[in-house]
């Protein structure tokens, strides 16, 4: 089945993975969870007490980590 998942295109792949993870049991205690770091973080930057990373150099990361999972 994992075979086969990953023939699909990336955007359905992706659509697969955000409806897997919300079927999973006590997603929703997570979400919750997630949405207060969230405003502890956004409350952490607005103060002045962490610095923010700019957005493409966020995604310049991520995608450099995805494609070196990719590749090995």
């Amino acid at each position: 089945m994992f075979q086969e998942a990953l023939q699909l295109p990336e955007e359905v792949r992706m659509d697969l993975v955000e409806r897997l993870i919300i079927s999973m049991p006590g997603y929703r205690d997570i979400e919750e969870e997630q949405v207060e770091i969230a405003r502890q973080r956004l409350s952490e930057m607005r103060s002045g007490e962490v610095a923010g990373v700019p957005g493409d150099l966020v995604l310049a990361r991520v995608q450099a980590s995805l494609d070196a999972r990719r590749n090995s």
